[in-house]
Order: structure tokens, then sequence, then C-alpha cells
């Protein structure tokens, strides 16, 4: 795909949409990389060749809606808090204590849904 992707409208830290949509192929699910480029050009130190523009990355995200000429993407990005323990007096009916001797513990680990890192109208976009 030859075209520009880009962010074209922020819903919240989390949804953004983007200029492509089913007419570009595109389908629920697909996973695009969110970044704008550095303000710099990058030079080779030994060869003194331009390298291109930085990628600062800004995100990835799932596409969870397709229209035609348009999707919304959700941050795919999860961070695992640290497990805390639950000790209970009782077992409840779907954890299975054939003894029913005593308390029963369960380890829970929760996860904290990540954020785009400051998107903006215009920030590129490309399939991950």
């Amino acid at each position: 795909m030859s075209k520009k992707i880009c962010v074209v409208y922020i819903h919240d830290d989390y949804k953004l949409s983007l200029n492509v949509g089913k007419n570009d192929g595109i389908n629920l699910n697909n996973r695009f990389l969110i970044y704008t480029l550095s303000d710099h050009e990058i030079i080779d130190p030994v060869t003194k060749e331009s390298l291109g523009y930085l990628e600062l990355v800004k995100g990835t995200g799932k596409v969870i809606h397709v229209q035609d000429n348009m999707c919304t993407i959700e941050s795919d990005k999860y961070e695992n808090s640290l497990p805390r323990k639950t000790i209970r007096k009782h077992s409840p009916s779907f954890i299975i204590n054939p003894l029913n001797d005593g308390p029963v513990e369960e380890t829970i680990i929760e996860k904290e849904h990540i954020p785009f890192d400051n998107p903006e109208v215009g920030d590129l976009a490309k399939l991950f």
C-alpha cells in the first residue's frame, strides 16, 4: 500500500481512527504501529550518509472497527501488575475444594491497559 497512513481522529488515549479502511484491504484485528518522525535527519558518522529520520513510536493498536475509508484501532499494550494473593475463609462454589477444610488461596494477576503515548492527528501509522 503506497498511501500515507495517518491518524485522523483521536477518540481518547486508547482509541484512534486512521485514514484507511475496507477499501484499502484493512480487516478487523490488523495491527498498526503509530509513530511520528524525528525533527532532524540522522547522519551515519562513519559514511556521512543520511539514514533518514527516526521513527518515534507512540504505541501499537489492533483494528476494532472497519469502515470503507477509515478504521478505528485500540491500544493493544497491557502490562501485568504485581500478583496479589487473596485468601478466602470459605471456598466459593466455583472453586473446588473437596475437603472443604479451610481457607482457599487464589493468586490474582491484573493487567493494566497502556494508552498511546500522546497521539496527535497527523501521526503516521503502518501495518505491524
